[in-house]
């Protein structure tokens, strides 16, 4: 694990106050762990360690001021939930998926986003559409500042507010287990190819225009164009972040 991204870390995700302070021993143990889990889980969001790369459960437990226990276990909720890779004998890395697997997962979110975005329609219009208008809001902020973290953070929160305007626990429960993998892979295109955002934002703005004409089935169609180019996005990507490694 890089020196660099172990700072980037420590300065970024400070363990809360609060969980320091508690006494009750049972109750700190699951908080804490929980709390590691998610600042390591948005570390891997955010592309402060990048796909492929090995963890250090010491360096990890040094970064968060904790001890390795709470590391370990939630390494373990990660891999549950598809973003670590545990390889006997050889330790913890964040996951890199083939091209295969992001095809797949493609294939998934059309599926849940689709059925999502025409129950919105039917539950959530106008709440939807405030949220859907506020993420593309938020990412031309983030293009005009040349801030590509902040742009892969709104275009999550782009399509979170469909998944989660859908009014269905239990797509929303099955989108949480993916969220986490896409919005790494997000992040990840996003830093590859300078360039991927242009389109993504189009296509939002798209599908708002659409949305808010209630021209539904035009909306999910771009939708699905949409998703589906993700698997050639982080195709380049990655011949793009090798080219300049060599």
């Amino acid at each position: 694990m890089a020196r660099n991204a172990v700072a980037d870390l420590k300065k970024a995700l400070p363990l809360r106050p609060e969980v320091r302070s508690r006494t009750l021993p049972g109750e700190t143990a699951v908080s804490l762990t929980a709390d590691v889990t998610q600042r390591i889980r948005a570390a891997i969001q955010d592309g402060v360690f990048p796909l492929g790369e090995a963890l250090s459960e010491l360096k990890l437990a040094a970064a968060l001021g904790v001890s390795r226990t709470p590391v370990r276990e939630a390494l373990n909720v990660l891999q549950l939930q598809g973003l670590i890779d545990i390889r006997p004998q050889s330790g913890s890395f964040v996951f890199m998926p083939s091209e295969e697997s992001v095809g797949e997962l493609c294939e998934v979110r059309r599926i849940m986003e689709v059925a999502a975005l025409r129950f919105c329609f039917a539950r959530r219009r106008e709440q939807t559409l405030l949220q859907l208008q506020a993420a593309s809001d938020a990412m031309d902020r983030a293009r005009d500042d040349e801030d590509r973290l902040a742009l892969a953070r709104a275009d999550t929160a782009f399509h979170q507010a469909i998944a989660e305007n859908s009014a269905n626990e239990y797509l929303i429960e099955i989108y949480k287990l993916v969220s986490g993998r896409v919005a790494a892979l997000r992040t990840h295109n996003l830093i590859g190819d300078a360039t991927a955002h242009i389109k993504a934002m189009a296509e939002h703005r798209a599908i708002i225009a659409a949305f808010a004409k209630g021209n539904i089935d035009r909306a999910e169609a771009i939708l699905d164009e949409h998703v589906s180019r993700m698997r050639g996005v982080y195709r380049a990507a990655r011949r793009r972040m090798a080219s300049a490694a060599d």
